[in-house]
């Protein structure tokens, strides 16, 4: 990584970028401003039409959805939310997510927003948008901006905009443990008519190929998992938290985990701590997990030297919620306990990118000892994974 894609200028000092009002002077077929409550409704519908909702969507429910993720997080002030893009009679059509997070480098706070979803009436016809919300939202009073769900075209902006990529955060990995099922799932997916003949086919499937495939989930000798709350997630994570450089405030994570528990897509979510057989705490973990469904695996803590058991652990609890198969993001401090896990896969989906004309969080970024993705990102929220159906 150098400098110059981090925001800063080849001498190392910070690139001070245009005010907002410059930013909206510049383009030629619209203004930008900050997101508004009274906005809510015109972004319903530019999120309808952008993601296809169909008739059958509710409006109220996607109404209170956007209000609770972008107005409602602890860290949200003015200078810190989302932007809208208004054509030139006013109208909105385009729209910059920002989530508001409070991050913490050091003994500093730090003014972060996660970004969220994008939008553009008629992308096609006017691509400029995408660039002028990006250079809006940079241009606003923040220390950092990231996202963890960075596709090919937000990866293209991003270079174009001096966002950085942090490759250890991009990668997703994935462990099977019931071959058929896991078919039988995204076959479902395609052909949901199927679906309730052909999971009963699969678990007859799998129970013959599992005596000749060794198990994939051994038990852990003195290693149990117990369900905790929302609000002891966030006390319990601060140990786990201290040895990053880069971290969100603890204070805040009771409202994240909170939120990632409203979503349904991948099945309820499990809020659960690893002890030792001494009943020391040496894991917390969130994982999404249904009968005969793929579990996601949001968020892994662990302490250093213990991530292999904590990761065994989830294993072995993901199979005993019925998941056919196991799926989480990448992260340096994590490779330790996957690396040590038998059959696990890596692949590319989406990526990690990262923006900031501070020079310490560039230093920072560089440095990669820095807690982003999972609950500090994008893929717990509804607005990214509900249909509002």
């Amino acid at each position: 990584m150098n400098q110059t894609s981090l925001g800063l200028n080849p001498e190392g000092q910070a690139q001070h970028p245009a005010d907002v009002q410059n930013i909206v002077a510049s383009s030629s077929r619209g203004s930008i401003r900050a997101f508004q409550r009274s906005d809510i409704p015109q972004v319903c519908r530019l999120f309808s039409e952008t993601f296809r909702l169909g008739r059958s969507y509710q409006a109220a429910k996607l109404a209170a959805c956007l209000e609770a993720t972008y107005f409602d997080s602890p860290g949200y002030t003015e200078g810190t939310g989302s932007i809208v893009h208004l054509d030139r009679n006013g109208a909105v059509n385009g729209f910059m997510g920002v989530i508001a997070m409070t991050m913490v480098i050091g003994e500093r706070t730090l003014r972060a927003g996660i970004l969220s979803a994008y939008m553009a009436a008629d992308p096609d016809n006017n691509p400029g948008i995408g660039v002028s919300l990006i250079r809006g939202v940079t241009a606003r009073d923040f220390d950092l901006l990231f996202t963890d769900t960075a596709n090919r075209t937000s990866l293209d902006i991003a270079r174009a905009t001096r966002f950085v990529i942090l490759p250890a955060q991009s990668l997703e990995w994935v462990k099977i443990h019931r071959p058929a099922g896991t078919a039988a799932y995204f076959l479902g997916k395609r052909l949901p008519r199927l679906a309730r003949w052909i999971g009963p086919l699969s678990r007859a499937a799998d129970s013959v190929l599992q005596r000749f495939l060794p198990s994939g989930f051994p038990r852990l000798d003195g290693i149990v998992s117990r369900a905790i709350a929302a609000a002891d997630f966030a006390e319990a994570a601060r140990p786990f938290l201290a040895h990053y450089d880069l971290k969100p405030d603890p204070a805040e994570l009771g409202w994240f985990v909170e939120q990632a528990g409203l979503q349904t897509k991948y099945g309820p979510l499990q809020i659960r701590e690893v002890v030792d057989r001494t009943g020391r705490r040496i894991g917390l973990y969130l994982l999404y997990a249904r009968r005969d469904g793929v579990a996601y695996a949001l968020q892994i803590l662990a302490l250093p030297n213990r991530e292999e058991l904590v990761v065994g652990q989830m294993f072995v609890d993901a199979a005993e919620f019925g998941a056919v198969a196991v799926r989480g993001a990448t992260s340096p401090d994590l490779m330790k306990g996957l690396f040590r896990q038998k059959g696990l896969f890596y692949h590319h989906v989406m990526g990690t990118i990262a923006w900031t004309r501070d020079p310490e969080v560039a230093a920072t970024l560089r440095g990669g000892n820095v807690f982003l993705g999972g609950i500090a990102g994008e893929t717990w929220a509804r607005i990214v994974t509900e249909d509002f159906s």
